[in-house]
């Protein structure tokens, strides 16, 4: 027999006093209605929850800083492509969705629905009335969305003003905590709203396996937000601590911190041989350490190369993103905003984990671009490679300044300073370990042959 609710039948039962029947409903119901609680934990899906809505006269607000999501309903015009052009207001402006749901509406409330809307806001009524005249279907359609932000985020703010532009209908049911829960209405106070779990989950533990230069860069901004663990060939103890890093003797040690990611910051000629000494590590370990686990992040500037040794040699339990900061301690010196950060998610068991770690990325200003390790090897050859190569070239002609320089000169003898600055190894690294390089080494050899026959050419 069907009840008006779960705690309503247990309230039917006491109240009724009824023998020999029984009821599906939370724990919390029966003990309040004095039932004996039979078996517990019978639903067979974890996912299958109900969701209850506190309504109030006036919007609560939230304190900043706060995680929380908001819950917005729609209405579109019965028009081909409206949803899609409705959701793209959010992915425009990186608004991360988490529920999408679509719910019939009779014609004639949808209608006194809209007229309330309008009557409330400077809607454009032509809008409106068009689709009144054009839709003879029985039912309309809400759109219940939630999104993982609050309504006074700049951009949530300026994604609902656009999606506002293409709604018949429009309504902000509201903002609320993520990681908490209200007991009692005296927590709502002056119209806030304080989480009472911990807005913050714990740090992640991150691992940097090679301390030098750029890895001394990223660890002390990674030190930030996360707790930082480092090691190194040489001893580099001095400048983790000023870096807020913990120093760690070796590389057993580093894996003994129950890390979540461990970043290989090393040389890519040393890049296989650091690997198979992790794996050698992980191997050791028992079945249950943590890493066996962890994320395994490279910033080699070649990524086939490191994408085929990380999934050649890690554990299958090991999840692998390769990425390629295209900055370093010099250009990113005053920032990593709009700076290029190439990524591919090349194998995951936690994909959260792995989005958070973008996500810190994403929120140092780095412009995210999402690669494949094939096509970054591809195009980089044309780019990296072309970049090296001139100023080694540049290099070997001993160009000087002169006090009638060119911005143009200028800018060659920046760059036989920038690329000479690494070391030849490097320089010599990203020609034997990009499988695009030969072709592009002998396309830059055709054209400089090209050009100098057309000079020569040009004289006689």
């Amino acid at each position: 027999e069907a009840a008006y609710d779960t705690a309503g039948s247990a309230k039917l039962i006491a109240e009724g006093q009824l023998k020999g029947v029984g009821a599906i409903c939370s724990e919390l119901a029966a003990e309040h209605f004095g039932l004996e609680v039979l078996e517990k934990g019978i639903e067979d899906d974890q996912n299958n929850f109900t969701r209850f809505i506190l309504l109030r006269a006036h919007p609560v607000s939230l304190p900043p800083g706060v995680p929380c999501k908001t819950s917005i309903v729609f209405c579109l015009d019965n028009i081909p492509g409206a949803l899609f052009k409705a959701l793209s207001v959010f992915a425009l402006r990186d608004v991360d969705l988490s529920k999408i749901e679509s719910r019939p509406c009779k014609t004639d409330i949808m209608s006194k629905l809209e007229q309330l809307y309008l009557s409330m806001s400077s809607v454009d009524i032509t809008r409106a009335k068009r689709h009144k005249s054009s839709d003879e279907n029985r039912f309309r359609y809400l759109f219940y969305v939630d999104f993982l932000a609050s309504v006074e985020d700049l951009n949530v703010s300026n994604a609902l003003r656009h999606l506002q532009e293409m709604t018949t209908f429009f309504r902000v049911l509201g903002s609320f905590p993520r990681a908490g829960s209200l007991v009692g209405l005296e927590h709502l106070g002056n119209r806030i709203a304080m989480p009472i779990a911990p807005s913050k989950p714990p740090k992640k533990r991150v691992g940097v396996l090679g301390f030098g230069t750029f890895g001394q860069f990223i660890a002390k901004k990674l030190a930030l937000e996360h707790d930082v663990f480092a090691s190194s060939r040489e001893n580099y103890a001095n400048i983790a601590s000023n870096c807020g890093v913990t120093w760690c003797n070796s590389l057993d040690d580093l894996l003994d911190q129950q890390l979540d990611i461990l970043i290989i910051s090393v040389s890519i000629l040393s890049f296989e041989g650091i690997v198979r000494r992790v794996c050698s590590s992980i191997a050791a370990k028992d079945a249950s350490d943590s890493s066996r686990r962890l994320l395994v992040v490279d910033v080699l500037s070649v990524k086939v190369h490191a994408k085929t040794t990380l999934l050649s040699l890690l554990p299958e339990s090991c999840d692998i993103l390769c990425t390629h900061p295209m900055f370093g301690p010099q250009s990113g010196k005053h920032g990593w905003t709009g700076l290029p950060f190439v990524f591919e998610r090349v194998r995951l068991n936690n994909a959260r984990r792995c989005e958070d770690f973008l996500k810190w990325w994403e929120r140092q200003g780095c412009r995210m671009v999402d690669m494949t390790c094939e096509l970054h090897d591809e195009v980089s050859a044309g780019s990296q490679l072309v970049t090296h190569l001139t100023g080694r070239i540049l290099e070997r002609l001993s160009l000087r300044t002169t006090p009638i320089n060119t911005k143009g000169f200028e800018s060659l003898l920046q760059l036989v300073d920038n690329t000479c600055a690494d070391s030849f190894d490097l320089f010599f690294a990203l020609f034997k370990y990009n499988p695009n390089s030969a072709e592009q080494l002998a396309a830059i050899e055709g054209a400089v042959k090209d050009v100098s026959s057309t000079l020569r050419d040009k004289c006689k």
